[in-house]
């Protein structure tokens, strides 16, 4: 008895070990987010349950002015990348994703995506490869200064693909 535990214990961790390790902090906690308000913009950030809730009541005309990016990311040169999360937006919405560096040129280094987003959570996944990165100076940001509205956002992954 003590063999076939100690064998499925052995079995269960090894499957664990083959999971792709999420490079993100947890999607829903505030504080695995910086909240950036750029020129005038103006909205809120907070947690609601498993979801990451971002509100945009004052825009400027420039989406990136409001923002949330998870920072000090070390994607490595040349890496496919694959991020995931589900989304909807209190009504019809447009949110920008990004990977890009956290430092000025402030480039992306393979994910520059737009979205519509409807009222339903949603299932999104980019597929992309890590090019022109720095050193622990790379970030995911997700930008919400296209319109007014409430987004959220829940379940947030960013693994390596493996072959």
């Amino acid at each position: 008895m003590k063999l076939a535990t100690s064998f499925c214990l052995l079995a269960g961790l090894l499957a664990f070990a083959d999971e792709p390790k999420n490079l993100l902090k947890p999607t829903n906690k505030v504080d695995s987010w910086r909240w950036e308000e750029h020129e005038g913009a103006k909205g809120e950030i907070k947690a609601d349950g498993d979801a990451l809730v971002l509100r945009a009541t004052k825009i400027t005309g420039t989406d990136w002015h409001l923002q949330a990016v998870q920072t000090g990311l070390d994607l490595k040169e040349g890496q496919t990348y694959i991020l995931k999360f589900q989304a909807k937006c209190d009504s019809s919405c447009l949110i920008g994703v990004n990977a890009m560096i956290d430092q000025e040129d402030w480039h992306q280094v393979g994910l520059g995506e737009q979205l519509t987003l409807g009222k339903e959570y949603r299932e999104y996944e980019f597929r992309f490869r890590a090019t022109d990165v720095v050193s622990k100076k790379n970030r995911i940001s997700v930008v919400v200064g296209f319109e007014p509205g409430t987004v959220s956002l829940k379940d947030m992954t960013l693994v390596e693909k493996t072959e």
